[in-house]
C-alpha cells in the first residue's frame, strides 16, 4: 500500500518539499494552481537492527510513486530528535475529489504493498489551517498538541492558535494543520530552520514568548510532543 507522512503545506512556494523539478515547472500538475488544502501524513518507525538507508530508499520510491499517482507534492523526513525513531512522509492535495480520483484509479489494490521494511506505521489526514511556511529548509520541527476532552472543538482550536502564534512568530512563518481522520485528534505545527544555530535563536524567542504571554494562560493541553527532523532527498 502506498502511504505517506507528515508534514506540512504551503502555497505554491511550499517550504516543505517542493523539489527542484516542481520549482522549475516540470511537475505533473504544472497546468493548474495547487492549493494544498489538505495533507496526508504518515510515520514509519525503524525496527531495531534495521538498515535505515534501505528504508529511506524504499520510502523515496514510494514518495515518487505517490506524486505520479496525482498528489500535488510529497516529501520524506527523518528523525533526529524527539519521539519515535522514524521516517515521516507527507503529501498535499487540494480536495477530497482529488483524493478519491487518486485512490480509485490506483494501479495497485490498496491492500497490496511490497515487503515491509519498517516497524509501526500510522496515517493522518489533515486540514491545512495556516500556510505560512514558505521556505524549503533542510531541517523541520513538528510540534503536536492535543487538548482536554471536556473542551469543545472550537475551544481546542482557539487554544491551538494561541500556542501556534508563538511558533509562527519565532520561526518567521509555520504551517498549522488540524486533524480530520487518523489515530488522534491533534493540531500540528510545522516550522523550518536552516541549522541548529538558527534553531537555537528561534527556540529562545519561543521561550521568551511563553514566559511573557502564555505561562499563566490556562490552555488545557492534554498531550504534547516535538519532533526535530532532517529532509531526505
Amino acid at each position: 500500500m502506498k502511504k505517506i507522512f507528515i508534514l506540512l503545506p504551503l502555497l505554491s512556494l511550499s517550504f516543505f518539499a517542493f523539489s527542484a523539478h516542481h520549482e522549475n515547472g516540470e511537475a505533473t500538475h504544472e497546468t493548474k494552481k495547487m492549493e494544498h488544502n489538505l495533507a496526508y501524513l504518515s510515520s514509519y518507525t525503524m525496527p531495531a537492527g534495521s538498515n535505515a538507508d534501505k528504508i529511506a530508499k524504499s520510502l523515496l520510491e514510494n514518495v515518487k510513486s505517490l506524486e505520479e499517482d496525482g498528489y500535488n507534492v510529497c516529501g520524506l523526513l527523518r528523525h533526529q530528535f524527539g519521539g519515535d525513531r522514524a521516517f515521516y512522509t507527507y503529501c498535499y492535495f487540494d480536495s477530497w475529489e482529488q483524493f478519491a480520483e487518486i485512490n480509485d484509479n490506483a494501479d495497485e489494490p490498496l491492500t497490496r504493498e511490497p515487503k515491509q521494511l519498517y516497524g509501526d506505521h500510522s496515517d493522518n489526514l489533515l486540514a491545512m489551517v495556516e500556510k505560512n511556511l514558505r521556505k524549503k529548509t533542510p531541517y523541520v520541527l513538528m510540534a503536536t498538541y492535543s487538548f482536554g476532552p471536556y473542551l469543545t472543538d472550537n475551544e481546542k482550536r482557539a487554544n491551538a492558535r494561541k500556542i501556534f502564534g508563538a511558533y509562527d512568530t519565532a520561526f518567521g512563518g509555520c504551517n498549522l494543520m488540524e486533524h480530520i481522520l487518523g489515530p488522534e485528534q491533534a493540531w500540528y505545527f510545522v516550522c523550518g530552520y536552516d541549522s541548529y544555530a538558527d534553531f537555537a535563536k528561534k527556540v529562545k524567542v519561543i521561550g521568551d514568548i511563553h514566559e511573557s504571554e502564555l505561562a499563566d494562560v490556562k490552555l488545557d493541553v492534554l498531550e504534547h510532543s516535538d519532533d526535530l527532523m532532517v529532509r531526505v532527498e
